[in-house]
């Protein structure tokens, strides 16, 4: 790759997570662009469950629900994640957020695209909007188990810190933070207690703030990172992870696992999976 078009590449924080979390893993979606075929339900619903959202702020809950019918079908051995619980689910998400302490900025789904360094990065901002008169960024997440916990993981989650630097560059003002907008799964109880969830408790936000040091060591670290990444781009060299967390987490083997342990069979490639370059800054209608 000549210098011209490395300066048009754009780098994401998903690509980065890849590449940190294992090379081989990075080699395997960012450079060979394979996408698994057969994508896990939780994922599948998820990014469901995320669309409906978008028409939701769009256009109403009842495009919300049309939305999630078509885009989501039942799995087999998935009695969680299904059609009539998703749209319970965002029956509820109505109810509990009918009067919304926010005004929607623009259209969910922003692409943005800024400089870093020496380099460009980009991605997607869910849904940007004013509360009190300042600029948050609501970021939509799905789980199968939400508890007191849950929102620790985003303590200094690099993604959502991209977020708050891209609204800024966006919009030209202060980007206060994140809300984290947390959907637990819906779960049908056979035998309700006093101590099962309301529907209520299915949905619950958590505003995370972003540090000028934290935006600015952001700044530092990802061209390193990048730099990094690039060295062994022009070596062809990927080391993999070979660490259970990576190889093994959410229940999931990784999605590349036989042919790390097999090695690269096209057959095995051309049978499971698809050809898909990564183009997250892209808006939904590019």
């Amino acid at each position: 790759m000549n210098e011209s078009q490395e300066k048009m590449r754009i780098w994401d924080c998903t690509t980065i997570d890849m590449f940190q979390k294992c090379q081989k893993y990075y080699y395997w979606r960012m450079i060979r662009n394979l996408e698994k075929k057969e994508v896990s339900s939780a994922l599948e619903f998820g990014k469901a469950i995320h669309d409906a959202l978008d028409a939701h702020y769009t256009k109403g809950a009842s495009e919300a629900q049309r939305v999630f019918s078509e885009s989501y079908k039942d799995r087999e051995g998935d009695e969680t994640r299904t059609v009539e619980n998703g749209l319970k689910a965002l029956e509820w998400y109505a109810k509990v957020y009918a009067k919304e302490p926010f005004t929607v900025l623009g259209k969910p789904e922003i692409g943005f695209v800024f400089p870093i360094g020496n380099i460009m990065f980009g991605g997607r901002i869910d849904l940007p909007v004013e509360w009190d008169g300042q600029l948050w960024i609501v970021e939509h997440k799905t789980t199968a188990y939400l508890n007191a916990n849950y929102f620790k993981q985003f303590a200094l989650d690099k993604q959502i810190t991209a977020y708050c630097i891209a609204a800024e560059e966006a919009f030209g003002k202060k980007c206060a933070g994140c809300i984290l907008n947390a959907i637990e799964v819906w779960k049908k109880l056979k035998r309700p207690t006093a101590k099962s969830k309301t529907p209520e408790q299915h949905f619950v936000r958590d505003p995370v703030i972003r540090s000028s040091r934290l935006k600015d060591r952001f700044k530092e670290n990802i061209p390193k990172i990048v730099k990094h990444i690039l060295e062994c781009e022009e070596k062809g060299e990927f080391i993999e992870a070979d660490r259970k967390e990576v190889c093994f987490s959410y229940n999931y083997d990784c999605p590349y696992r036989l042919i790390c342990e097999y090695g690269e069979d096209e057959r095995v490639i051309e049978r499971d999976f698809n050809k898909v370059k990564w183009e997250p800054y892209k808006t939904q209608e590019e």
